[in-house]
């Protein structure tokens, strides 16, 4: 399978051009201009990267183009040609969901921030476990090798994010992922070069929501009235809780466990993860802050439903 990336060297694109060569494909690509630290993975990868566009990297003809949404509207010179030529695409969002992720079991992490974070904590704790999960992340974790790899088990950890597919396809890129373990971090007013205000946000959040099986789990905050409202829309899976608070406005789905901390030192760098106020062991860390202490709780509940137990 020949694959060309259009848009390779943004954190996406390159992770998934990361992707394909590791199933075998023919790897190659373009974009306007290449930097580290995406470069660098994409070169010891053996990938091969042009910048610029020319209708000669089309030789010979790749099976399927893979067009990245950065700076690729309608008119740009590549996009141009690929739909006067009738060539064969499909966006990032659309290949990493029909290629990758069909099959396996999806930890997607979602949220207006901390979906890095999380989602490189997630992956490591499935990989000190010894699950050798698969994971695309938006950054390149400082303990993990690269920003995406494959993986040996059905386990798979993704960003997801809701920035819109590409210039054909307007829907967030989370719709292609089907998740059966969803994290919604938190959700505010984002994008607003896209979203007119947080309800289209939300409305692309419940999109999310329709695609989690009802045997899944949806791990969202205790106290977050934006993502509250948006479970009210319509919820179809369990839905477990995170966040020092109690559980301001429970919806249907609510399966009654939360996650919370306690016995958190002042700089966050300890505290005691609890499940319904039973101690189930202790953190210790040198993340700071109070954000990384909730990222952590949504983290450790995405890997207790995908079967790693808790222990003192």
């Amino acid at each position: 399978m020949r694959t060309y990336f259009l848009g390779i060297g943004g954190t996406l694109m390159g992770s998934l051009a990361q992707l394909a060569k590791a199933m075998g494909h023919e790897v190659s690509g373009s974009d306007k201009a290449l930097y580290p630290p995406m470069s660098d993975q994409l070169a010891a990868a053996g990938i091969e990267v042009y910048e610029g566009f020319e209708p000669a990297q089309f030789d010979p003809m790749p099976d399927v183009i893979v067009v990245g949404n950065a700076g690729l509207p309608r008119g740009h010179p590549a996009i141009e040609h690929i739909l006067n030529a009738g060539l064969n695409y499909m966006s990032g969002a659309q290949w990493l969901g029909e290629v990758v992720l069909r099959g396996r079991w999806v930890l997607a992490v979602s949220g207006t921030h901390g979906k890095s974070t999380t989602a490189s904590m997630l992956a490591w704790i499935l990989e000190y476990a010894g699950l050798s999960p698969g994971y695309l992340i938006g950054g390149v974790p400082k303990n993990l090798e690269q920003s995406a790899r494959l993986g040996d088990t059905p386990f798979f950890v993704v960003e997801a994010d809701e920035y819109d597919t590409s210039y054909f396809d307007r829907r967030s890129k989370f719709v292609h992922y089907r998740p059966r373990t969803l994290i919604i971090n938190n959700l505010e007013y984002d994008h607003a070069d896209i979203f007119p205000d947080l309800a289209a946000i939300q409305t692309q959040f419940h999109n999310l929501l329709r695609t989690v099986p009802g045997d899944g789990l949806i791990i969202a905050p205790s106290a977050d009235d934006h993502v509250d409202d948006t479970l009210k829309m319509g919820c179809w899976t369990p839905v477990a809780r995170f966040g020092k608070d109690p559980v301001k406005h429970t919806v249907a789905c609510d399966n009654g466990e939360r996650f919370h901390a306690q016995d958190i030192t002042a700089d966050g760098t300890a505290f005691d993860v609890c499940i319904n106020d039973a101690v189930q062991g202790r953190v210790k860390w040198q993340l700071l802050g109070p954000h990384n202490t909730q990222n952590a709780l949504a983290a450790i509940a995405a890997a207790r439903h995908a079967g790693i137990a808790l222990r003192r």
